[in-house]
């Protein structure tokens, strides 16, 4: 059975006047959840580097968002592109918004010139990483449309390099865009290869 048929996805940059108000809302609900990622200073869904994909239910609520923004972290900020700012408000963490956004976030990604669509996630998160190094077994039945979709089936862990932030180590999750054999070398105070290679294999 297909998942929650009544979830439509937009994107920010088409109606700006109307989704401004609709993503202030969300964002001090997520704040409320406990997100630290979607606040003023931290994220302006008009800023021209960044694009945003929301999930509405019905076509009235606001339920998730998702934003693909410029890798300034990665000094490549036209080879790179980082998928972040997710969130799903906690009543409808089973709708799996953001593998639904995925999807049309690496066509949009593609259609810019991008080379790289990358998202990284704490290396502690064990479920998380499970779920994007296709290792883990979900109970949910409807999620299985979603192991058919290209990000599910083409994302993979980099292995020479990890993604730190203060103390905490981030594994890096990318998609190639373009060329399937296009090595990316970043270089930031982001990056660093400096680690046991054996935390890698941890999932």
């Amino acid at each position: 059975m297909q998942s929650q048929p009544n979830i439509s996805i937009c994107k920010y940059s088409e109606d700006p006047e109307k989704y401004w108000p609709l993503i202030a809302k969300f964002m001090l609900k997520a704040q409320e959840e406990g997100s630290q990622s979607i606040t003023i200073d931290k994220y302006d869904p008009d800023n021209p580097d960044i694009e945003t994909w929301m999930c509405f239910l019905d076509d009235e609520t606001l339920i998730s968002i998702s934003a693909v923004e410029k890798s300034h972290y990665t000094n490549d900020p036209n080879i790179a592109a980082r998928c972040c700012r997710y969130h799903i408000l906690k009543d409808y963490r089973f709708t799996h918004c953001g593998l639904r956004m995925a999807d049309h976030q690496i066509e949009w990604s593609r259609k810019k010139g991008f080379e790289i669509l990358y998202i990284t996630h704490d290396i502690n998160n064990r479920a998380i990483n499970e779920l994007y190094q296709r290792n883990r077994r979900m109970t949910v039945p409807s999620f299985r449309e979603f192991t058919k979709t290209y990000w599910y089936q083409n994302l993979q862990l980099e292995t020479d390099f990890l993604f730190k932030i203060g103390n905490m180590l981030q594994y890096v999750y990318t998609i190639r865009l373009q060329d399937p054999n296009y090595v990316w070398q970043p270089i930031s105070d982001y990056i660093t290869r400096d680690f046991d290679a054996s935390i890698i294999k941890r999932t």
